[in-house]
């Protein structure tokens, strides 16, 4: 919110939208006494940083929402921690009154962010404080539910998995668990020898970018920076932040492979597919970035003999994989992946669909969501399994078909250590308490191994296990190690389809966090004017997306002249158009409902 009668027009606010977002939004209107802050479209601000300008305001013309007139800075307890909401790894403050979280604010001196923020890091945090967490376990009773003591669901959980088969018993999660916690679900899987786990619940097969994983000094460094697959502005925006300064203030090429829209202003070239880089002309570049979505397998093999090509050339070459869970890294190093012959996200449910699984625990994972195949396949898989324990923070998709949910504590109410998607390590320190009821993953994890009758590591060995380097890799990208990855045919006509992140997007946290209502997705399709025009259709229209017999509806119409033409882009994990039926680049259909326009694409 805007104070005009405080601003002094010192265009920090405006300085800062043009030279580090570079999207050029705020502008100087009027001129002398009548000067003001506005925007030069008229339109409301918006930016995916915008919670940056009012930390450089000086004079409090700029405020938050969800902070403004709350607490005089004094009065407020601050803990320096680690943002977990993707794999940047960014340090901020959170600043608490009451038991409450009011505010979050950047890290200046911080070498990972530069001392920046996005806006989902910086304010998705009153679901924390949200009237409808879970601080009891539940355990379903019939089509209903039955609060019972932690004692009671431990033993429960305890004697399922000690009477179970180990080939019937499957973990799936852990992409988002602190690495003590990782290491406590991979110790308990190997002691019970389960073969079934994996924390890779959505799309993504790999967080591990091999022996050429580079820093963000690296990035920071490079001449050329290639992009295959998901650009990285909507999985991991601070780290697009250092892209648009590599490129705008060090004059870094940008070069973007597929269908996907960049998602910042950045001048770029694009080319047709991963399969093209070995072919791009780098005459006279030295050091290239390589980032990496780590989705599609294929797509990652053609990037890997690009980065051979290059290294062969004399080139030095730095790998970075933005992961969808913010602790990817940590979950590929330390094992929460199928174990010899063990199945994967895919293989767990499909075995459970053949009635193959005794017991299936989910550690803060909503497949129903994510999981590729679909919600309806996912959960016909759940309701097969006579036993499903979920640990989650709220009755989400996923937890709303378990027999046994258990509270789990949030990101700022426990200890440990992360990865981001460097490897480098931060510390995540507990700036509250929280609610009373909720654990830990870990302290699940303790006391479920000690009702099992088996021995964990002591604190100490753990910790030194958590914190210790991440070992030199030899993996590559797209690595068979992973699994194969089936993805669509090429489509040669017609429109395409391209699955999108945003950081807006998603059923957990941002769900139920009341106070960003107003910033949650809709569900919509994304399209070029060129391609909109040709289906007789407006930004605005409503339609439904099509293919292999499965069908969204319901879209909004949007036009964004980054698309790419002919590719139609609908955004992972929004509630009421669930992405995961579908497949990156396969050919779908778009049928008006309410359209400006005549007949079908």
């Amino acid at each position: 919110m805007l104070d005009d009668e405080r601003c002094i027009v010192c265009q920090r606010c405006s300085r800062f939208d043009e030279i580090i977002t570079g999207e050029r939004s705020l502008v100087v209107m009027d001129r002398g006494q009548r000067d003001v802050i506005a925007t030069a479209s008229g339109e409301p601000y918006r930016s995916d940083f915008s919670g940056n300008v009012t930390e450089l305001c000086p004079v409090g013309a700029l405020t938050s929402k969800t902070y403004r007139f709350k607490s005089r800075p004094w009065d407020l307890n601050r803990t320096a921690t680690t943002c977990t909401q993707c794999s940047v790894g960014c340090a901020f403050n959170v600043d608490v009154r009451h038991g409450e979280i009011l505010r979050t604010m950047s890290v200046p001196d911080d070498a990972v962010s530069d001392g920046w923020l996005c806006d989902r890091g910086r304010y998705n945090v009153a679901y924390v404080s949200a009237g409808d967490r879970l601080t009891q376990p539940l355990l379903r009773d019939g089509d209903g539910w039955t609060q019972i003591a932690w004692d009671d669901a431990i033993a429960l959980w305890a004697a399922k998995l000690g009477a179970a088969d180990a080939a019937s018993l499957a973990f799936l999660g852990g992409g988002r668990l602190l690495n003590e916690e990782m290491l406590l679900l991979s110790d308990l899987a190997t002691t019970l020898g389960t073969k079934h786990v994996d924390w890779r619940t959505g799309r993504q097969r790999q967080a591990s970018p091999g022996a050429h994983g580079g820093s963000y000094a690296d990035l920071d460094a490079a001449q050329a920076i290639v992009v295959a697959g998901r650009p990285p502005a909507q999985t991991a925006p601070v780290f697009d932040l250092r892209i648009r300064k590599a490129v705008s203030q060090r004059g870094a090429r940008l070069i973007v492979a597929g269908d996907h829209a960049l998602g910042s202003p950045l001048a770029y070239e694009r080319v047709a597919g991963a399969n093209d880089l070995s072919g791009l002309n780098l005459d006279g570049i030295e050091r290239i970035a390589l980032v990496w979505d780590g989705i599609d397998g294929r797509e990652g093999a053609r990037a890997e003999a690009a980065l051979q090509a290059w290294l062969a050339a004399g080139k030095t070459v730095s790998v970075f994989i933005p992961g969808e869970q913010n602790n990817a890294r940590g979950a590929d190093a330390f094992g929460l992946l199928p174990r010899e012959a063990g199945a994967d996200t895919a293989g767990i449910l499909a075995a459970a669909r053949a009635g193959e699984l005794a017991a299936l625990s989910i550690f803060g994972a909503n497949p129903v969501v994510h999981a590729p195949g679909g919600p309806a396949a996912v959960r016909e898989a759940l309701a097969a399994v006579p036993f499903v324990v979920v640990s989650e923070l709220f009755l989400t998709e996923t937890a709303e078909l378990a027999t046994l949910v258990l509270p789990a504590r949030a990101p700022y109410e426990k200890s440990g250590h992360v990865f981001d998607l460097t490897g480098a390590l931060h510390a995540v320190v507990p700036a509250l308490d929280g609610p009373p009821g909720p654990l830990a993953d870990g302290e699940m994890l303790i006391a479920l191994a000690d009702a099992l009758g088996h021995e964990l590591q002591a604190p100490r060995a753990l910790r030194e296990r958590a914190t210790a380097p991440l070992p030199a890799s030899t993996l590559t990208l797209g690595d068979v190690a992973f699994g194969t990855v089936t993805g669509a045919a090429a489509v040669t006509s017609g429109l395409r389809l391209a699955i999108a992140a945003d950081i807006f997007a998603g059923a957990g946290t941002l769900a139920h966090d009341a106070q960003l209502h107003e910033l949650r997705l809709r569900p919509a399709v994304t399209l070029n004017a060129r391609t909109a025009a040709a289906a007789g259709l407006r930004a605005g229209d409503s339609v439904d997306l099509s293919a292999r017999g499965q069908t969204v509806s319901g879209l909004t119409v949007r036009i964004d002249a980054g698309s790419a033409d002919d590719v139609a882009t609908i955004v992972d994990g929004v509630p009421g158009a669930i992405a995961s039926a579908f497949v990156d680049g396969e050919a779908v259909t778009l049928s008006a409902r309410i359209a400006a326009g005549s007949g079908a694409l």
